[in-house]
């Protein structure tokens, strides 16, 4: 799978009332959007190993725990506006590294599931392909690698914003991964379909980053959905 959230998926995990198992601390806004969708794929899940990958303050880990045995990801040195103080949820264990420094607190093969909410558009374009590697060095063969990445969308697509949306699709055609569903072909051009982040929240938001204002006026807060397995026998 490889497309932006569309509104008839946001609508499909409200009518199942996923909104009540992960509710968000604060007032809706594209987090929101992404914690649903992401659990939405999840929330089956059992007896697996996860990895969330710089979780922060994660609103999905804490559900997914009651079945799972779950690891937070995430240094908390506040990358991408995020948590400075560590978070304690029960049965989730911190392990305080950055995916691509090929850390040892990461071993081999340790995870079924690797996922991420808001965190790949924070990773420096140079790191990418560590990112990649390093996640699926950790990644055990048929496991599940998910993200939800932040995108600003405009009526015609940004070339800088073009290029970086096609590092993420390229990923889809990695050797050791299989998209699970379908991979959109189309431009990074917002649609009336899309799911956004609502305007008084890119307006709060832009008072805490002023230099993005102008952006947030003339663009949409939207979502990519990106899943895929790591090629080799599914995890037992």
């Amino acid at each position: 799978m490889f497309d932006f959230v569309r509104k008839p998926t946001l609508w499909k995990a409200w009518d199942a009332g996923l909104d009540e198992k992960i509710k968000s601390r604060g007032e809706f806004h594209l987090k929101s959007i992404q914690d649903l969708v992401v659990y939405d794929m999840l929330k089956e899940v059992q007896g697996q190993t996860i990895a969330e990958i710089g979780g922060g303050d994660s609103r999905v880990l804490p559900q997914l725990a009651k079945q799972n045995t779950c690891f937070n990801v995430d240094t908390f040195e506040g990358a991408g506006n995020g948590p400075t103080k560590k978070s304690v949820f029960k049965g989730v264990k911190n392990i305080p590294v950055f995916l691509g420094e090929y850390s040892e607190k990461l071993a081999p093969q340790s995870f079924d599931i690797v996922f991420s909410i808001s965190v790949i558009e924070h990773v420096p374009t140079k790191d990418l392909d560590n990112f990649l590697k390093d996640g699926l060095r950790v990644l055990k063969p048929g496991g599940l690698w998910l993200h939800a990445i932040d995108m600003y969308l405009e009526d015609s697509p940004d070339a800088g914003r073009q290029r970086l949306f096609e590092r993420y699709r390229n990923w889809m055609k990695h050797p050791e991964l299989t998209p699970v569903g379908d991979v959109y072909e189309g431009p990074p051009k917002f649609s009336c379909d899309m799911a956004t982040n609502p305007d008084h929240m890119m307006y709060q938001w832009g008072k805490i980053s002023p230099k993005l204002i102008d952006l947030r006026q003339r663009a949409q807060s939207t979502s990519i959905l990106l899943a895929a397995r790591k090629t080799g026998a599914s995890p037992q």
